[in-house]
């Protein structure tokens, strides 16, 4: 007979990590614990995709007297032939993710190719507008905002003068511009992201972090280890290509 002690959901398994899902590492804890002796899971992809890790937490638990049976997959740990099984099925399940990885980078590829915008945030100097199409597909709109645009206009223009970040932060504070949060506390590392944005001289820049592996799913800042796609964007630029080449001339 069986004793149903607890229920651990997942809100979804989007990467290979154990270690991105609290409530598979609460389990984790609670069966070293002798909480309880029996896990039951659906099928091993749902247990893990990452095949050491699933053979690692499954043994773990072996050795703490806790079973591992998969439903659909019919395997139990426990079972003589448990473990050369479920190595088989977890190598497949971590090869799909690996395929779907490629499939999600090549759509973002073909997103880059026809200049979709990617990210949350406010932009200083523009208005975002935001549509729902009826694939259910987001396109997003940047336009002008002259008030913000001036305070863009200022950064560029008191660089290329001379002055540097933290000069124009105080000057920034001194004529009361307001950030794209709205505030009028401003940072020298916001100027100088500012600066070297190419968005305002008109340009889509992608590429800017990566992944390291579809295992980890951890994002790096890309300082040439990558290769970056910039494309010409369809919103109205704030300043000229020249005057962008320019500072970033100086800023280098």
């Amino acid at each position: 007979d069986w004793e149903l002690v607890r229920v651990y959901v997942d809100e979804g398994i989007t990467g290979t990590s154990a270690q991105k899902r609290p409530q598979f590492m609460q389990m984790i804890r609670d069966a070293e614990s002798g909480e309880f002796d029996l896990i039951i899971t659906r099928e091993v992809s749902r247990f893990a995709r990452n095949t050491v890790d699933t053979l690692q937490f499954t043994r773990d638990l072996k050795a703490n007297g806790v079973e591992v049976f998969f439903l659909n997959d019919n395997i139990k740990t426990f079972d003589c032939d448990g473990e050369l099984r479920l190595t088989i099925m977890a190598t497949l399940a971590q090869d799909e993710s690996r395929k779907t990885s490629i499939r999600v980078k090549s759509g973002q590829q073909t997103s880059m190719e026809n200049g979709t915008f990617y990210g949350n945030g406010n932009i200083l100097g523009y208005r975002r507008h935001q549509e729902l199409l009826p694939d259910n597909k987001k396109k997003v709109d940047f336009f002008i905002d002259p008030e913000q645009a001036e305070t863009v206009r200022m950064i560029f223009d008191w660089y290329l003068q001379g002055n540097g970040v933290r000069k124009i932060q105080f000057m920034l504070e001194q004529a009361g511009r307001k950030t794209a949060e709205g505030k009028t506390n401003w940072y020298a590392s916001v100027i100088s992201k500012t600066l070297k944005r190419k968005f305002y001289c008109g340009l889509l820049d992608y590429g800017q972090q990566y992944s390291d592996g579809y295992k980890t799913q951890k994002r790096k800042n890309n300082y040439g280890d990558k290769d970056r796609v910039v494309i010409q964007g369809s919103h109205e630029p704030i300043v000229s290509k020249e005057e962008f080449d320019k500072v970033q001339e100086i800023m280098e």
